[in-house]
């Protein structure tokens, strides 16, 4: 599995999420996330206290139970309705116990909403003087929010977690070569789609789908080699282990640029700045 080394961190260019979690237990889930790491070399996990109300971080935990820590890269996310004074330290403690852990690897949050930035950017701050954070950045984000973020003392924020992939390109235009120019790794979320945001299916098209077959790949790897294409580390989630493998095939060079004319055909990227879409 391909890496990216940022900022002295080395993390698989894919990672696994797990809102597949959110009743606490899903076998074939925690399969995958065993898989995922000892097949593939993933190390990157990632969660958030309001999947499940924190289920999905103690299943997580349960699934990582065996794998040196220092392997992991973890990432959660607070909810703004708790990045505030009265709740910020004591959610993040919450989250720690459930994770069965110290520390956490990255540590975003998850939407803007109403939060103060400066606070917010204080309170990571001290909790990376604590220990209990090694990174912090946000989720949803679009490039005025990064610079808000910015004005109130943010300019160390590591990661900006956004919804990316070929059905939603809207980034590739201006949000992306400013968090390049910014040094803020891109993280994408449901890099395969997602049920809560409606979107084609790139399974019935059928061009994409002869293409494919013809190099026996499916169109799940070229998602995401197209996100990794872009700097990203793309997050996506099954609880199957023949779609884990199906997803994961490796994509040579000379494979991506052939496939790329017909995907890019098919959801042809942004020509314009378009709003971010935050789910």
């Amino acid at each position: 599995m391909k890496r990216i080394t940022f900022k002295h961190e080395n993390i698989s260019a894919v990672g696994l999420g797990t809102t597949g979690f959110w009743s606490g237990h899903n076998a074939g889930l925690k399969e995958c996330i065993r898989t995922a790491y000892d097949v593939y070399g993933i190390n990157l996990f990632d969660t958030a206290e309001m999947y499940g109300s924190g289920r999905c971080e103690s299943a997580l935990a349960d699934a990582l139970k065996d794998m040196p820590r220092s392997s992991l890269f973890l990432v959660d996310k607070i909810h703004p309705d708790n990045a505030v004074p009265a709740r910020f330290m004591k959610s993040l403690d919450q989250s720690l116990i459930r994770l069965n852990t110290d520390h956490i690897d990255l540590y975003l949050l998850h939407w803007r909403e109403k939060t103060e930035l400066p606070f917010l950017v204080e309170a990571m701050h001290q909790a990376q003087k604590e220990g209990k954070i090694r990174h912090w950045g946000v989720s949803n984000f679009d490039i005025r929010d990064l610079n808000d973020l910015f004005s109130a003392g943010g300019t160390d924020c590591f990661c900006d977690q956004i919804f990316f992939s070929l059905y939603e390109r809207g980034a590739e235009y201006d949000l992306l070569p400013f968090m390049k120019e910014q040094q803020i790794l891109p993280m994408s979320y449901s890099s395969l789609g997602s049920s809560y945001y409606s979107h084609p299916d790139v399974r019935r098209n059928r061009e994409i789908m002869k293409i494919c077959g013809e190099y026996e790949i499916s169109p799940e790897a070229y998602m995401l080699r197209m996100n990794m294409e872009y700097g990203f580390a793309s997050l996506f989630s099954t609880s199957s282990l023949s779609h884990l493998h199906s997803d994961l095939q490796e994509i040579t060079d000379d494979v991506y640029n052939a496939l790329r004319p017909v995907f890019d055909s098919a959801f042809p990227p942004p020509d314009h700045a378009v709003p971010l879409v935050k789910i």
